[in-house]
């Protein structure tokens, strides 16, 4: 089962678009607990600011205390699978999603000062490592998830990878991993114009070429107003 998704593509490919699709569809399950860090000061999911908990988390201190809340409420539910002899979380069990999404990655794990950036570090590869049966979901999204961006020991936990439009057939590998674009899975041969097209590895059958669905300002300001009010009229596992 896929858990954590990382979305790559070079400017204007539709990176931050294609991650709204996700945050709607997560959110909109009001049992869903979501940590939204957005790199781009705010501006990018600013929409989602009453469903995120603490807010939209823009500079590395609030990210990275989002992180940290996340793992400790990965290790309360570790702790609740431990009482009661199960394996994983599962719909029942008071519960839900927790999302922990990021847009613009890049901008806190190449922040200046090495003490802040290794703190955000790792309670994020923790998250990536151990989350899946706390029902922990990793989404990212930045330009090129290289090694000098993302630490290869965070950028090997996410095992689902969409791939916009990228610049070179090198940056294309770098999403999906090595080999794909000499076996014709390239996205740097996406058209210009295109947002949202991509390459999509999700699980064994290989990339899959499509497109992720538009929503405008508008839309997406009432999908988060009605996952608002979802949450403001159904009970929420917030613990």
């Amino acid at each position: 089962m896929s858990v954590h998704t990382i979305i790559g593509g070079g400017p204007d490919a539709g990176k931050s678009v294609s991650l709204h699709t996700l945050i709607a569809g997560l959110m909109l399950d009001p049992a869903t607990v979501g940590v939204l860090i957005d790199g781009k000061r705010g501006v990018e999911l600013a929409c989602w600011e009453r469903v995120a908990h603490g807010g939209i988390r823009t500079d590395i201190d609030s990210a990275t205390a989002g992180l940290q809340w996340a793992r400790d409420q990965m290790e309360e539910r570790y702790g609740y699978l431990a009482a009661s002899g199960a394996r994983k979380i599962t719909r029942g069990m008071g519960y839900g999603v927790l999302a922990v999404v990021i847009d613009e990655l890049a901008t806190f794990t190449l922040h200046p000062e090495k003490k802040k950036r290794e703190a955000f570090l790792v309670p994020l590869h923790e998250l990536g490592a151990r989350g899946r049966a706390a029902a922990v979901r990793v989404i990212a999204a930045t330009q090129k998830p290289g090694s000098d961006v993302v630490p290869t020991y965070i950028r090997d936990l996410f095992d689902t990878r969409w791939a916009l439009r990228c610049t070179t057939r090198e940056a294309s590998d770098t999403v999906l991993g090595s080999g794909w674009a000499a076996r014709g899975v390239d996205a740097s041969t996406i058209p210009l114009g295109s947002p949202g097209v991509g390459y999509l590895l999700a699980g064994s059958a290989g990339p899959v070429r499509q497109k992720g669905f538009y929503l405008s300002d508008g839309q997406l300001s009432g999908l988060a107003a009605y996952a608002a009010e979802l949450r403001a009229t159904t009970f929420t596992p917030w613990r």
